[in-house]
């Protein structure tokens, strides 16, 4: 049984900073304690001199109680700083961006990985192209009320700032709505971080692996688990592979080390064949001994790979996949009551963040179960209905001294 946990989580392409992130964790956690039926208690933001997004966590119910020390490896000033740069260069960088997709056949491999991700990929692209072509009819239409006039180079001249405004103006509506700039951005920084042309990133991760030595040897905790959502999933991969470069007996002489990834888009730079260096880390990680790692997939999660393998890159079937790492297919539409599941339908971005948030229903993967639940964590990733199979109606820990299965 778990009494001390550490749990890192590293976000994905997402502005919010830590005390934003605290907010939503605090509200979230009230739900998971009504779903369990668990007493839950989070600490303020502290301030430890590691990292500024670090709080506690303290969870009870009959039988057991454990404390966890949340941490973000925080990197949301470094997309802050990408969504400010200028919109004429991360368009001009996007172009760039979608060219290098396609000539790789990087985009293809996409749709053959998961259409649905193929989709998603060309959405901000598409959006984009879509904001030109108004914006240009705009500025033809100004064109040609100018002709009539008898004056067709005034026209021209008028039309040109008439499609700047246009464009500008669906860029900020309905684009902040839909993410464009946001999306285009996330793209952009991606292939940079994959080329390694990015050195605020790499210098960041460095810290996040230097971060998780230092845990792994000094913390007095029983487990130390590390969450990656969405891209997050590939810093996490990247920091812990780093972290074993620092220390190969990283996942043996200390606490149990393990490593979490979901809502995970490790295959949108694995399948570049720039992303050797990636797919040499997830290899490295799959073939871990020490660590246990699971990765869970929804197909309501139309942001990543879902019946994906992020290390083979080949398709599975199987609801437990064996083998490193243990793939679960889990339903997000079960992990919520039926109003929210009618209010969220079409949010694909809300449904995307289902991972890292509270579920209305037990069901067999709970982001916070295995953040403040006492079953260890090779435990519960295989168990056939997760913690839903761990958990009485009281909270308590079924089956408390029993083992895991094969």
């Amino acid at each position: 049984m778990v009494h001390r946990r550490a749990f890192f989580h590293v976000s994905g392409f997402d502005p919010h900073d830590p005390a934003a992130q605290h907010r939503r964790f605090v509200r979230e956690l009230a739900r998971f304690a009504a779903t369990w039926n668990v007493d839950a208690q989070v600490s303020a933001v502290r301030e430890n001199g590691i990292a500024d997004g670090h709080w506690g966590v303290a969870a009870q119910a009959p039988g057991w109680q454990v404390d966890t020390a949340f941490e973000l490896l925080d990197w949301s000033d470094i997309v802050r700083a990408e969504l400010k740069r200028p919109t004429g260069r991360r368009l001009w960088e996007g172009v760039a961006t979608l060219a290098d997709l396609i000539a790789t056949g990087t985009a293809w491999r996409y749709f053959a990985a998961n259409w649905r991700y193929g989709m998603f990929f060309l959405v901000p692209f598409v959006n984009v192209l879509l904001f030109a072509v108004i914006a240009l009819a705009a500025g033809g239409g100004i064109a040609a009320a100018m002709r009539l006039a008898d004056a067709s180079f005034l026209g021209v001249i008028a039309a040109i700032p008439t499609v700047a405004l246009v464009f500008a103006a669906l860029m900020r509506w309905p684009g902040q709505r839909w993410r464009v700039v946001q999306g285009l951005a996330d793209w952009v920084f991606a292939r940079d971080y994959m080329m390694g042309r990015h050195p605020d990133i790499e210098a960041r991760i460095a810290a996040f692996a230097a971060r998780l030595v230092a845990c792994a040897r000094d913390a007095d905790v029983d487990e130390i688990v590390v969450a990656g959502h969405s891209l997050g999933a590939t810093v996490a991969v990247d920091a812990l592979a780093r972290a074993f470069d620092r220390d190969p007996g990283l996942g043996r002489h200390g606490p149990q080390l393990c490593l979490l990834t979901i809502g995970a888009t490790i295959p949108k730079l694995a399948l570049h064949p720039r992303g050797e260096w990636l797919r040499e880390k997830v290899r490295r990680l799959a073939a871990e001994p020490s660590l246990a790692w699971a990765e869970y997939q929804a197909r309501d999660d139309v942001i990543s790979f879902h019946k994906f393998d992020p290390v083979k890159l080949a398709r599975v079937d199987d609801i437990i996949e064996p083998g490193r790492p243990v793939i679960r297919r889990v339903q997000i539409h079960q992990m919520l009551g039926a109003p929210t599941r009618r209010r969220f339908r079409f949010n694909y971005m809300r449904l995307h963040y289902q991972f890292v948030m509270a579920n209305e229903l037990r069901t067999a993967y709970d982001y916070f179960m295995l953040m403040c639940g006492p079953a260890p964590f090779r435990r519960t990733i295989v168990l056939p209905n997760g913690p839903d199979d761990l958990y009485a109606a009281d909270g308590s820990l079924r089956d408390a001294g029993g083992s895991a299965p094969p």
